[in-house]
């Protein structure tokens, strides 16, 4: 049963999973018991190691039972078996969401239960295992978006509205769609949605925001599709959907761009000349502030965080040690050939050699003999010393290891002993600059929006008052001044901070670092301090307010933002502005002989671009501004694996680029995305 049940699955998913290994493996079971024994133990504890060195896996579980006891208590002992069996692979790793998992109990059994040894076959669990491997990129991408769209039913003569995952509403009316023969569908219409509001979604599904070469400023993209009975639809003529975007903070210049098909498979922005507009608008709430409510923000007083002092270390940083290079073997002699030499002096195939000739090669002959056994004595010595060579290469693997294992941890010390400094540095000057914003907006709190969000005007205030006066400390090339750039160069050296393992040991230390201690210690603050109270109460008084002033029942319910436009034509659409800044456009240019995919991603402008193939060995980004920070992300195939780099740049200001591969699986992979958006 199991072995048909993969079967199927695999002819089920083959567009979706190019290449996989499937394995099936069964445990087993006492009499009663559902607790895995040592046997069942080690045999998931192989598969377990299977699947984690792959870039993906499915995992179906069959538990079974004999036939002792009743049909009921048979099922549930199966469940718990199951149970056993998935819980275990969990505790390993492996992911339950991955996981499909069949109690039968003593149902669909393989071996009949008329002997012991026949029932103690049928006491089991059966997992049946595929890891996944990649063709190519475009088999990783469809792997990336799978279970990413959402496919609603609705009724083709009737108005109704949808809500997707992500917020995306969208309103239909009636006899939207048609076929291709212009008839109107019968039966139930299937809208299929795709929504991508974040750089992870935008690159996994292989989307660029960019309009015959210029750069544009996303609010947002979706895709929309619809089929009736499995065939494909389109708009009616003159028929629109209301497609409503849901934005934080709504742009005003923003426009609806329809995705067009190019050549290559990508798309390519059009503008359609429909600015985007809102569904609701909150009405303008003003309140009577009380004086004395400023003075009362002006006097509350920020904890002091002392400025830390730069860290000091006790020695130098322990030498890179060398990785050792294996000893090369040495060459054996060659036996002198008879028939070689005998050509050599004329004693080509069918010819007979002269006299001279005959004598001069049985000397020559001779002389190379004595010359083979003599260099084979040596040889022979000299394999003993390579195989001493080999057995200290071994040995200094091992030192290399080691060693290399406690420069590491003396290296990541370092790196976060400076990190605590800067964190603590930061944390100093943004408890002085948080003071000084509780002054501004005391000052001023009169004005609305400053009370409207009175917590988010103080931190914002903090914010630039933080920014203002780093740049100003920067600019004034203050001696005294300890940069962290120097603190690196001093305490660790330039040749180590300049290589590629420091970026990678740094990057493992800033991904595990707890960079969100200034944000909760900022929020901290203003909650104890009373601040934030203040806030809720001025935002719950405006709320009460709009309520009353409020135009329709639909106004007082939410105050929903989004940008809305009447969308006639199915396919991606995108919420987007051109992207306008007077710098200087450069390009990027990424060094890759091999075949990958890469993007480039200006998150402060909610943009990405995608590099485009220049030549056999590089890749290139047109269009930037110069001077904009932006993040070089590379995705490529290698050997069935994903491999994922990133590289943080300033256009324009770098050459060009070689981006340090390292292999990851799906989770992995999806886990780097999402970092982009934060």
């Amino acid at each position: 049963m199991q072995k048909i049940f993969l079967t199927a699955l695999l002819l089920l998913s083959t567009w979706l999973l190019p290449a996989q290994t499937e394995t099936i493996r069964s445990v087993f079971f006492d009499l009663d018991k559902s607790e895995l024994n040592t046997e069942a133990r080690q045999t998931l504890d192989a598969l377990s190691i299977t699947l984690l060195s792959a870039p993906d896996y499915t995992v179906t579980i069959d538990a079974y039972t004999d036939n002792s006891g009743t049909e009921e208590y048979n099922k549930r002992l199966a469940e718990e078996r199951a149970e056993s069996v998935q819980q275990y692979l969990s505790a390993k790793g492996l992911l339950s969401g991955k996981t499909t998992v069949k109690s039968w109990g003593e149902r669909n059994l393989t071996f009949d239960n008329t002997t012991e040894a026949s029932r103690r076959k049928n006491r089991r669990v059966d997992i049946a295992v595929a890891a996944i491997y990649f063709d190519d990129y475009a088999a990783l991408q469809k792997r990336l978006t799978a279970n990413s769209e959402q496919k609603i039913m609705i009724q083709p003569d009737r108005e109704q509205q949808i809500t997707a995952a992500r917020g995306t509403i969208i309103a239909i009316p009636a006899q939207s769609f048609v076929f291709d023969d212009g008839s109107s569908p019968t039966d139930p219409v299937e809208i299929t949605v795709r929504e991508a509001y974040a750089p992870s979604d935008w690159i996994s599904f292989d989307l660029s925001t960019t309009s015959n070469g210029h750069v544009l400023q996303t609010g947002g993209m979706v895709y929309i599709d619809a089929q009736s009975g499995g065939k494909q639809l389109s708009m009616a003529d003159g028929a629109a959907i209301t497609v409503a975007i849901p934005a934080g903070k709504v742009d005003p210049g923003m426009e609806l761009f329809y995705g067009k098909q190019t050549e290559n498979g990508g798309l390519n922005w059009q503008p359609v000349g429909q600015k985007f507009r809102q569904t609701l608008k909150d009405p303008v709430v003003t309140l009577d502030i009380d004086p004395s409510l400023g003075a009362r923000i002006m006097a509350m007083k920020v904890p002091e965080y002392a400025l830390p002092t730069a860290p000091v270390f006790s020695g130098d940083l322990p030498l890179r040690p060398r990785k050792p290079n294996a000893p090369r073997p040495p060459h054996p002699p060659q036996r002198p050939d008879w028939d070689n030499i005998r050509y050599m002096f004329g004693g080509r195939s069918g010819e007979s050699m002269s006299r001279k000739g005959s004598k001069k090669a049985k000397k020559y002959y001779q002389n190379a003999l004595e010359r083979y056994e003599r260099d084979s004595l040596q040889y022979v010595a000299l394999y003993k010393k390579y195989e001493a060579k080999v057995a200290d290469f071994e040995a200094s693997k091992q030192r290399y290891a080691v060693e290399r294992d406690k420069w590491e941890v003396a290296l990541m010390d370092r790196i976060r002993a400076i990190m605590n400094f800067e964190q603590g540095r930061r944390l100093h000057n943004y408890s002085e600059n948080l003071q000084i914003a509780l002054k501004q907006i005391g000052k001023n709190i009169g004005k609305r929006p400053y009370y409207s969000n009175l917590e988010y005007a103080v931190i914002s205030a903090a914010d630039k008052n933080y920014e203002m006066r780093f740049k100003e400390d920067f600019m004034s090339q203050n001696s005294n001044r300890i940069t962290v750039s120097n603190l690196y160069y001093k305490h660790i050296g330039f040749k180590i901070v300049e290589a590629p393992e420091f970026k990678y040991l740094f990057r493992r230390v800033w991904d595990e670092y707890p960079w969100d201690t200034l944000q909760n210690a900022t929020t901290d603050i203003l909650k104890n301090i009373g601040l934030k109270d203040i806030s809720d109460s001025l935002k719950a008084e405006i709320s009460e307010k709009r309520l009353l002033t409020a135009q329709s029942t639909a106004q007082a319910q939410g105050y929903m933002r989004s940008y809305v436009a009447d969308v006639s034509q199915l396919g991606w659409i995108n919420c987007d502005k051109f992207y306008n800044d007077p710098a200087e456009k450069v390009q990027l240019v990424v060094n890759e002989s091999e075949e990958a995919t890469l993007y480039v991603v200006c998150r402060d402008i909610n943009s990405l671009l995608s590099f485009s193939r220049n030549g056999e060995s590089t890749y290139t980004a047109s269009g930037l501004p110069k001077g904009k920070t932006v993040s070089v992300i590379a995705i490529r195939v290698k050997d069935g694996k994903p491999e994922f780099a990133m590289q943080d740049v300033r256009a324009g200001e770098t050459g060009a680029l070689t981006m340090q591969y390292r292999s990851v699986n799906m989770k992995e992979l999806r886990e780097e995305l999402k970092r982009l958006s934060i």
